[in-house]
């Protein structure tokens, strides 16, 4: 039988992922690594371009590795890592082929106009999830977010916006505490802005992808 989560609200959402990730440190470091890597992508050459693609690969592998421990925290199980990340591996094909089949619906989204780009990024967030969790191919997960995450649109951007705000908050701490003038901020603020934004990355991004895995194990289908 699929045991399915007693709803909460967004605040509550995150109160229990915070707590989930107090419990599993671990996460903090490899979304730590994988911060630091995204940090050198984009660079110049062959090089930055490996960088990136590395940081790619990275990203879809840790999300997902949150979402493995989410459900164990969510069904009072002892965290294993090693469980969760063979859990990964194993859907790994389905999970890259979800997230370049959600980048392009995303990204074709936002080129028309600003809101059908967030609308697709919310409800098929929970994609990713359900593929780890539930074991589901690229596209059944898609399908299954689209259903999963009607009815909790307002949360799941609830959270987005959460994250969004600390990161915001947290760049604009460095700009109001560095003795820089307009015309260096391309200059000065860039490695303090990184340094800021690695740190964020390595506790915010854990917690949001805890987060979207409570919301999914509140609205996986049951049959």
């Amino acid at each position: 039988m699929v045991e399915v989560l007693r709803r909460i609200g967004t605040v509550g959402t995150l109160v229990t992922a915070t707590e989930w990730l107090r419990r599993n440190p671990v996460l903090i470091v490899v979304f730590l690594l994988c911060g630091l890597l995204k940090a050198f992508s984009n660079g110049p050459g062959t090089l930055g371009l490996l960088v990136t693609v590395a940081a790619f690969l990275a990203v879809i592998y840790v999300d997902a590795l949150a979402h493995a421990i989410g459900e164990q925290e969510a069904l009072g199980e002892s965290s294993d890592i090693a469980r969760a990340s063979t859990a990964v591996r194993q859907q790994y094909p389905s999970l890259f082929g979800a997230t370049v089949v959600y980048v392009l619906a995303v990204e074709i989204g936002l080129i028309f106009l600003l809101l059908p780009g967030l609308y697709l990024a919310v409800r098929l967030s929970l994609a990713f999830p359900a593929c780890v969790i539930d074991d589901q191919d690229a596209i059944e997960s898609l399908e299954t977010s689209w259903t999963a995450a009607k009815g909790n649109l307002v949360k799941l951007f609830g959270i987005s916006l959460a994250r969004a705000i600390v990161f915001v908050g947290g760049v604009g701490m460095v700009l109001v505490g560095t003795d820089i003038s307009v015309t260096d901020l391309g200059d000065g603020l860039a490695p303090a802005s990184l340094a800021v934004t690695v740190v964020l990355t390595a506790i915010g991004s854990p917690i949001v992808q805890l987060a979207y895995a409570r919301v999914y194990l509140e609205n996986r289908p049951t049959v």
